[in-house]
């Protein structure tokens, strides 16, 4: 991290506590500053799907923290095209603890949440927030919608920062059957949200609009999916900071035409990319974006080559349902992190196939119980299907639980396997 990240971090935190608000402009300003940056001066690394990414990904950051009135905080595995169709701007808490730690000012955050009560092991994302909910940093937004999926700090989060805010909350269960009578379930919750929401903001919804919205998703998907197979013998640069982008593009902003132009200019990139890669890796879960230790092997590297993110993928559902409400309930009840450890094992095995992966990184976030609780699981049966797989512990947003030397060391010896192998 840069001396003047550094800095800024360390007198941002200094001010969240006796001065929440101005800690919170600060951040603000920073955002908008860096903002200002991927326009002016993007990256000659990145091709251009990537470089609009970043740019795209910083206004959706923008615009909540900007205008909390009109701020929904959610999570990142709610359908927002509802939200997008009202012309709300969807929060997602775990994109806001992210930021912190570009801003260098994570450890402001997660300590207000340690002093609070909340354990040291409990999820650093959601430590960041509920740190910035303790502290007055995160502004009360206009409401707080979550889903069930897919964790329980998830579910405990949103529940104390609606206390915390004093902001209404709605929340989305999510049943582990993928049968027609779960999806009709989340679809009744859906219809039952958005009314809600009506009475909350004060206005209506456009059916029309909220059609066209999921209309662009669904587009969205089938583009994504033909970039899938070309992955396999097509270079396109990427780095870690890119790939944690797309999980925001994929998930909170789907439904945007920003994301459906992505989409688009992401094809058009590996359409005319010459380059084949070296080794493939499959990427599974989050991933610490700022950890030098992993940087170094994986940013802008043609070998080995980050050819897909787990949570770049999990909504990718090609489905033919016309009905809106059960089109987005449908990437919930099916979504690969739903329900038993399988479905996301043999979603990981479909990609892999897909991409061509040599080998796959299971990235065991700090406190995702449910990450590092199956990670033998998942370990086992991808190599029992010839896909080797390192399991890597750290941290997405906490510097404090990144090991550079252990973390390097792991991944030069997994990598040094890969190589010898034909």
């Amino acid at each position: 991290m840069g001396d003047l990240v550094r800095s800024f971090g360390a007198y941002t935190e200094k001010q969240m506590t006796p001065h929440p608000v101005y800690a919170r402009r600060l951040l603000l300003a920073a955002y908008r500053a860096y903002g200002l940056k991927l326009q002016l001066l993007p990256s000659r690394a990145l091709p251009p799907s990537k470089r609009y990414l970043a740019r795209v990904s910083m206004e959706c950051m923008v615009r909540p923290l900007s205008h909390p009135s009109r701020q929904i905080l959610t999570s990142v595995f709610t359908p927002c095209e509802i939200f997008h169709a009202m012309d709300l701007y969807p929060m997602c808490a775990e994109q806001f603890a992210t930021y912190t730690n570009g801003a260098g000012a994570e450890h402001g955050l997660i300590e207000a949440a340690e002093r609070a009560g909340i354990s040291e092991t409990f999820c650093s994302y959601h430590k960041a927030v509920t740190g910035a909910a303790v502290s007055g940093v995160l502004p009360k937004p206009l409401a707080i919608v979550n889903t069930s999926l897919a964790c329980d700090a998830n579910n405990l989060t949103f529940r104390k920062a609606a206390e915390l805010l004093g902001a209404p909350q709605y929340y989305i269960d999510v049943p582990w059957q993928t049968d027609a009578a779960a999806v009709e379930y989340v679809a009744e919750q859906l219809r039952e949200m958005a009314a809600w929401l009506c009475d909350v903001a004060g206005q209506k919804l456009s059916q029309e609009r909220l059609r066209e919205s999921v209309e662009r998703s669904r587009r969205t998907i089938r583009t994504l999916w033909k970039v899938l197979p070309l992955r396999r013998e097509r270079y396109v640069p990427t780095d870690l900071t890119s790939e944690m982008y797309e999980v925001l593009m994929v998930h909170n902003a789907l439904g945007m035409p920003e994301t459906l132009r992505y989409a688009e200019m992401l094809l058009q990139d590996y359409e005319r990319a010459q380059e084949k890669p070296g080794k493939k890796i499959l990427w599974l879960h989050s991933n610490p974006f700022y950890q030098k230790a992993v940087q170094s092997f994986f940013n802008y590297s043609r070998d080995p080559f980050l050819a897909l993110t787990e949570m770049c993928y999990d909504p990718l559902l090609l489905s033919e349902e016309t009905d809106p409400w059960r089109a987005m309930a449908e990437r919930l009840v099916m979504n690969s992190f739903n329900g038993p450890v399988e479905r996301r094992i043999g979603r990981a095995v479909q990609m892999a196939g897909l991409t061509g992966a040599d080998g796959a990184v299971l990235f065991c976030h700090w406190g995702c119980k449910q990450t590092c609780g199956a990670a033998a699981t998942i370990r086992a049966a991808l190599e029992e299907k010839g896909i080797p797989t390192l399991i890597l512990n750290g941290d997405g947003v906490d510097r404090r639980n990144a090991p550079d030397g252990q973390t390097s060391t792991r991944i030069g010896a997994f990598l040094e396997m890969l190589e010898g192998m034909p």
